[in-house]
């Protein structure tokens, strides 16, 4: 699952690739061509700044400028990706961009490292089971090994890392527990994708830090175009009610009538405006 990180979230409607064939050949011809939709739009939308849908009239300036930034800069590039631990996905970002900025997700990343997770992403038997005050301390001097920002600071952190880890875990686990580190995560395809290393100047990877929103996304599309019924042995019963409810609501905000007001309701939820019936 992708993370685009870029100044044209508003531009562009989101595309979503949907297949059982995810391998980095087929991810790489869809950047392309998003990469290539996305730079199209920009020059349509400044040589005719009126095929902007008038619910983005709020943004009308920034998308111009946005727009004009990527002929400028001769090309799309976002700011950075953001992934699940996928070679897939992190080869044919490079393929695109050789350049990218990457981030791995860090919600995925504490998750998987609380469950002990592989690069087959399966649990091994027999690992340690941590109390919860051991659980937060691995996940702290976890934390504090990614403020790590070049090699030297990464050799110095990870000294202290594994200091600490000789006091968090049992003596007899401590070999395995840090075997599976150095292979799932100390690695040279991971290591910088999780770590402060390569960012620029000013940024960690404590900000925008995890993907959960845009897999949020994929599940509202699952529900609408896919009735929950794709690639599932089982598919999920089909509430009625709700299916109508969330296609309506699809719909609306498709049909660029519904605009976000300034203000929020009593529970401090964003308020939409409908400018006119469907």
């Amino acid at each position: 699952m992708f993370l685009l990180g870029n100044g044209l979230k508003i531009i562009s409607s989101g595309p979503v690739f949907v297949s059982g064939d995810v391998r980095e050949y087929t991810l790489t011809l869809f950047l392309r061509e998003v990469r290539s939709l996305v730079e199209d739009m920009a020059r349509h939308i400044v040589e005719d700044p009126s095929c902007i849908d008038q619910a983005h009239h709020p943004h009308h300036e920034q998308l111009i400028r946005e727009a004009q930034a990527i002929l400028d800069e001769g090309g799309w590039s976002p700011l950075f990706f953001m992934i699940d631990k996928s070679y897939a996905e992190h080869g044919a970002i490079l393929s695109v961009w050789p350049n990218m900025i990457i981030r791995l997700c860090q919600f995925h990343v504490i998750q998987a490292i609380l469950r002990w997770q592989t690069e087959n992403g399966a649990p091994e038997p027999g690992w340690p089971r941590l109390k919860r005050t051991a659980k937060y301390l691995l996940l702290w001097s976890f934390r504090r090994l990614q403020r790590a920002r070049d090699e030297k600071s990464w050799e110095n952190e990870l000294q202290i890392f594994i200091e600490r880890l000789k006091h968090i875990v049992p003596a007899s686990s401590f070999s395995a527990v840090l075997n599976y580190f150095e292979t799932n995560w100390f690695s040279e395809t991971w290591r910088d994708l999780w770590t402060d290393i390569g960012l620029p100047r000013g940024h960690n990877r404590d900000r925008i830090s995890t993907n959960n929103f845009t897999e949020r996304a994929f599940k509202k599309f699952d529900e609408i175009f896919l009735e929950n019924q794709a690639n599932k042995s089982h598919p999920k019963k089909k509430d009625e009610v709700y299916y109508q409810t969330a296609l309506q609501g699809h719909q609306l905000w498709n049909s660029g009538r519904a605009i976000i007001n300034d203000s929020v309701d009593k529970e401090g939820r964003r308020v939409f405006q409908v400018l006119s019936e469907i």
